[in-house]
């Protein structure tokens, strides 16, 4: 009887382990205040713990994706956790613009105005690529597919996140 017990946990905990190696991908859109917040987040199971990434956009409301909002800012937070050891490495980076141009970091808790380089030229082109494949009229918060192009672009930005391009990039460990 201990065997049959046994081999049933075996046969119900192996599909669990097996779809835990997976990525788990949500891409959402949705009203937040007077604004729209698009919410993208991929979390990859490591073999000693996971590595969470985020980008949070808010924007000022628009009548169709082809408009360009008044502002833009965007919230890319990287981290990588060891369940092992406790050990957590993350980055943040908090900019925003605005229609004009005019572009802020978040540096030690104030609003830097910055300029353009390649790498955030390329946080700026993904960030209107995610824009415009979102229904921006939700009136609830929508799950949205991610489609392969668009998960390769933001797999890019995240790879490209270091002090060296980005001086407000905060390192937490």
């Amino acid at each position: 009887m201990r065997l049959i017990i046994k081999l049933l946990i075996c046969l119900c905990l192996l599909p669990a382990t097996t779809a835990a190696q997976e990525k788990i991908r949500k891409f959402i859109v949705g009203p937040h205040g007077e604004q729209i917040r698009i919410v993208y987040a991929v979390t990859d199971i490591l073999p000693d713990g996971y590595k969470l990434q985020s980008m949070i956009i808010d924007l000022a409301r628009v009548k169709n994706s082809n408009e360009e909002p008044s502002f833009v800012l965007v919230d890319l937070t990287s981290t990588v956790r060891s369940l092992a050891t406790g050990e957590k490495q993350q980055k943040i980076l908090v900019l925003r613009w605005k229609k004009t141009g005019e572009l802020e970091f978040k540096c030690d808790g104030n609003w830097t105005k910055q300029e353009k380089g390649a790498v955030v030229d390329k946080i700026q082109e993904t960030t209107k690529s995610v824009i415009q494949s979102v229904p921006l009229n939700s009136k609830t918060p929508t799950e949205v597919p991610v489609t392969t192009e668009l998960e390769q672009k933001l797999s890019l930005v995240f790879d490209s996140l270091n002090t060296q391009a980005l001086p407000c990039l905060r390192d937490v460990h």
